[in-house]
């Protein structure tokens, strides 16, 4: 059978036709060649939920809390009282040696005193005999002196020695009290330091076995 030229043409212009839609392998409603494609955002798959049973901590009963508590408590307050009596026993101490050294220091001052009175009261002495050896020889010391009348010479001079005896013998008794009230303060103060001292000795020695 014998084509015509036309019939041929007409086949393969729809032949052509058909084919345009799947050139290249691609569908026809792509995008044209060079523009980015749009694509949709993909979805991270959800975890699903699992079943982890949650952390928990022993609860402490309260009495046993409040035990405990009670416990650290009273050592602290334990502590505390330690320490207070350390304390205190030290400031008994130090109120105690400056005590002490303020009457050392009154009874330094207080001996030096003593010893001065009763070097007084030696010299009181000294004269009480010197005046005694003197009436004693009390004319051989208004021969001496010379004079008409001795007699008048001797009566002046013995009122005299005896007024210097008296003046000498009222010294000693005032002096004398003067050493006894001095004595006795001594003897009050010597007292009280040796207190003293045995307390601050008692207090060392309580120091020593506690630290012990």
């Amino acid at each position: 059978m014998r084509l015509n030229p036309r019939n041929l043409l007409i086949a393969i212009v729809a032949a052509t036709t058909f084919s345009a839609p799947t050139l290249n392998g691609q569908p026809t409603g792509q995008d044209p060649q060079g523009r980015p494609r749009q694509t949709k955002p993909t979805q991270k798959p959800v975890p699903e939920p699992t079943d982890t049973a949650p952390l928990t901590t022993p609860i402490q009963e309260p009495d046993e809390a409040m035990r405990r508590a009670i416990t650290n408590l009273s050592t602290q307050i334990g502590l505390l009282a330690d320490e207070m009596r350390k304390l205190r026993r030290e400031t008994e101490r130090n109120s105690g040696t400056m005590e002490l050294l303020l009457n050392e220091d009154r009874l330094a001052k207080l001996e030096d005193k003593i010893q001065e009175a009763v070097n007084y009261k030696m010299q009181l002495e000294a004269r009480e005999q010197e005046i005694q050896r003197r009436m004693r020889n009390i004319q051989g010391e208004v021969l001496l002196r010379g004079g008409l009348r001795r007699e008048e010479a001797e009566a002046a001079m013995r009122v005299e020695l005896q007024r210097a005896l008296e003046d000498v013998r009222s010294q000693q008794t005032v002096h004398h009290q003067r050493v006894a009230e001095l004595n006795e303060q001594a003897t009050r103060l010597r007292a009280r330091v040796e207190i003293i001292r045995k307390k601050i000795d008692l207090t060392d020695g309580k120091s020593e076995k506690e630290e012990k």
